[in-house]
């Protein structure tokens, strides 16, 4: 009888002492490792489009609206009312130091914390701005939403079109409605 390489020729594979190793064997569980490979590549795909296919947060800007406050004769101060819902099952920390405002050429303007504290009797005198209180340094927990202003020194003149909330790992940006 002729001989192979892995043993005689009319043997089936299964008697043959070294049967793991014949090609077969060896190409079924390479399939199998494959399929199972692709399946769990399939659902960590599925579950990272999940995770991303919903926003940790949602962020809306109304504004600006001007502030009565006078700084300098070149500086106009404007406060934009922001809300944040936190959609996220974990904490969101929110600070209005993290915001900037952008006008249509880009330049961006940073937030004046103090102000927006301080000028909070004279930002909350316009219809839209009635009851609004000053964004806090907070911890949103999961489904909290939150609403306050945003005070920024502009140069006068200039109207912000944009507010950016800057994190530590992304910037997220709100197109400004008109306060109106």
């Amino acid at each position: 009888m002729p001989t192979t390489r892995w043993g005689v020729a009319g043997k089936t594979p299964s008697r043959h002492p070294d049967h793991r190793k014949l090609p077969g064997v060896v190409m079924g569980a390479a399939l199998r490792s494959m399929s199972a490979r692709r399946l769990m590549l399939a659902v960590a795909v599925t579950l990272a489009t999940a995770a991303c296919g919903k926003a940790p947060y949602a962020l809306d800007a109304v504004g600006p609206f001007s502030d009565a406050a006078v700084v300098t004769p070149s500086l106009e101060r404007v406060a934009i009312l922001v809300t944040i819902t936190n959609q996220s099952g974990g904490d969101l920390q929110i600070n209005p130091a993290d915001f900037v405002a952008r006008d249509a050429q880009h330049r961006i303007y940073a937030a004046n914390a103090s102000a927006t504290v301080a000028d909070a009797r004279l930002v909350s005198r316009p219809p839209k701005m009635r009851g609004s209180l000053p964004l806090p340094t907070i911890t949103l927990r999961s489904d909290d939403v939150l609403s306050g202003f945003v005070v920024f020194d502009v140069p006068a003149g200039i109207e912000p079109v944009e507010l950016i909330w800057r994190q530590s790992d992304t910037d997220s940006v709100a197109i400004l409605s008109n306060a109106g």
